[in-house]
């Protein structure tokens, strides 16, 4: 590609530099790769993750993650089968061919994946909602019920306007896509959540100007997206199950930047605080 140099009229220091270039020369566009852990309507928790980052940020990504399945030789991630091989033909064949090595390779196989992620220039974005307690909550209070919704809401809701708010650091007015796994459960939920957000906030009405419905078996965003939402999950079950705060794990850390850019946790203590905040605000 042709560089603008400088006129000739310019002093031989910096002739021969580049222009540099002009906000309005980078034209960007932004995707946001998503997906659930769980399944939605029955379970206790809600974790609906991903991350969001620029197209040519994603060319690579969706690269590299390609080469180390095929470095491993292994079928798509989907960390649901991988935990429980027993459930799927082809993540049971590699169980059966690694072994006696399978936890240990296992663990290697995760971690080389999530390096993809702590190399890259995408963040992570997403929730996970202690959807058993919104439940109680929305039940009993029609108020916290008709601003929230479900947690799926909250959820979807998180992923989107946090989403745009990393893109503004670079970029305040480039369009944003979702993709999202084409799971028959939850793909026209997030459809009709989307249209939804755009009628009550304008910035997603003017930022998100499509969403897409995808095969995770063939796109590596949703894949990763996939590993998140399902170790961000586990996180909370674990620490409220126990009582206790759990550390994270390196897994965890490689995914988010060190625990830079991670999931919202939406306890049974936020929701409450977020219900008390709700009624002060009325009260004004």
């Amino acid at each position: 590609m042709d560089l603008p140099y400088r006129r000739r009229d310019c002093d031989i220091a910096t002739c021969l530099l580049p222009l540099p270039v002009e906000p309005e020369d980078w034209v960007a566009a932004f995707h946001i790769y998503a997906d659930a852990s769980g399944k939605l309507r029955k379970s206790d928790y809600t974790s609906f993750c991903g991350y969001v980052g620029h197209v040519s940020e994603w060319s690579t990504v969706t690269q590299e993650w390609d080469n180390c399945r095929f470095k491993w030789r292994v079928p798509p991630i989907h960390m649901a089968k991988i935990e429980k091989p027993e459930r799927d033909a082809e993540w049971l064949k590699i169980q059966t061919q690694w072994g006696n090595d399978w936890q240990a390779r296992k663990n290697a196989m995760l971690e080389d994946f999530a390096a993809i992620i702590r190399r890259s220039s995408v963040v992570c974005v997403g929730a996970v909602v202690d959807a058993a307690h919104f439940r109680k909550l929305a039940n009993a209070d029609p108020e916290f019920n008709n601003t929230f919704k479900d947690s799926m809401y909250l959820a979807f809701h998180t992923v989107v306007t946090r989403g745009i708010e990393q893109t503004e650091v670079v970029d305040k007015h480039s369009s944003i896509s979702l993709v999202i796994d084409d799971d028959q459960e939850y793909s026209m939920m997030c459809y009709q959540l989307l249209q939804t957000l755009k009628v009550t906030n304008p910035k997603i009405k003017d930022r998100v100007d499509a969403i897409a419905f995808v095969n995770d078996t063939t796109f590596p965003g949703v894949q990763a997206a996939d590993v998140i939402a399902y170790v961000a999950r586990g996180l909370m079950i674990e620490e409220l199950t126990t009582g206790v705060e759990v550390p994270a794990s390196e897994l965890l850390k490689s995914l988010t930047l060190g625990l830079v850019h991670q999931p919202l946790h939406f306890t049974p203590k936020i929701l409450d605080e977020m219900q008390a905040d709700l009624h002060k605000a009325a009260k004004k």
